[in-house]
């Protein structure tokens, strides 16, 4: 499966995902009990676009969370001259914690690794071992699905699987790509781990304001056909929906 986005290819309708009885009919996610989260975003907004509100949540239910910026994000725009003249790397994670604030998180916990953003393959073994150096048994890993469809989220998803089965904490895989690729009718994704956590309105519309702070990705970073933002309105409404979605733990 290849990850093309752009466009002409904007993927799978919001439309074809409402339609869905399958997804309509998930089970209801009964989120965890833990003392402390950890929230591993391969780039910044992955962590927002795909467990915002879960995030809102859990802060509201104090639960000590810190959110682990795997890369900076800075090849989202790679053939833009405007995204090659200001610092994206800065701006992105700016954004972030200008996202968590809408979620209720002043002063949120961001460790950034500066892994090289569409390398992160190239560099598991520091990943892994900033991921372990912060779980503990009994906490909850927020992480992508280890399948979404980008490779940064692949490894970052399997390698948070893998140390959280290790130490004992309690995994939810959220879908960020999957969104774009996926077909609603048919069997990529893995119907009989999903479930579904609905949103209540405050969590809906904190959600909304946080996702629509990622400005260097909804809005075009110049003229240029390479400026054009990378969260484009039909890619954003997968991720201002009133419901979120996870995988629970590992593959059987």
């Amino acid at each position: 499966m290849d990850l093309i986005v752009g466009k002409g290819h904007l993927g799978t309708t919001e439309e074809a995902w409402s339609a869905s009885d399958r997804l309509r009919n998930l089970p209801h996610l009964d989120v965890p009990k833990a003392r402390q989260a950890l929230i591993v975003a391969p780039h910044p907004d992955d962590e927002v676009l795909g467990a915002g509100g879960l995030v809102y949540r859990l802060l509201a239910a104090s639960v000590r969370l810190e959110v682990l910026a795997v890369t900076d994000g800075e090849a989202s725009h790679p053939l833009s001259a405007e995204a090659r003249a200001i610092d994206l790397a800065a701006v992105r994670s700016g954004e972030v914690v200008t996202s968590l604030g809408h979620l209720g998180w002043d002063q949120p916990k961001v460790t950034r690794l500066g892994i090289p953003d569409g390398y992160v393959r190239q560099f598991e073994d520091e990943v892994a071992e900033a991921i372990r150096l912060r779980l503990r048994p009994g906490d909850l890993c927020i992480a992508p699905w280890t399948s979404d469809g980008h490779p940064d989220h692949d490894v970052v998803g399997r390698i948070s699987e893998a140390i959280s089965v290790d130490v004992g904490a309690t995994l939810l895989g959220f879908l960020v790509w999957a969104w774009h690729w996926a077909d609603p009718r048919g069997m990529d994704l893995p119907w009989d781990r999903l479930a579904r956590l609905d949103l209540r309105p405050a969590e809906k519309d904190a959600k909304r304001r946080a996702v629509l702070a990622f400005r260097s990705q909804i809005r075009p970073l110049g003229p240029d056909p390479e400026d054009a933002p990378v969260l484009p309105p039909s890619v954003l409404r997968r991720f201002v929906r009133d419901y979120e979605v996870y995988v629970l733990g590992q593959k059987g």
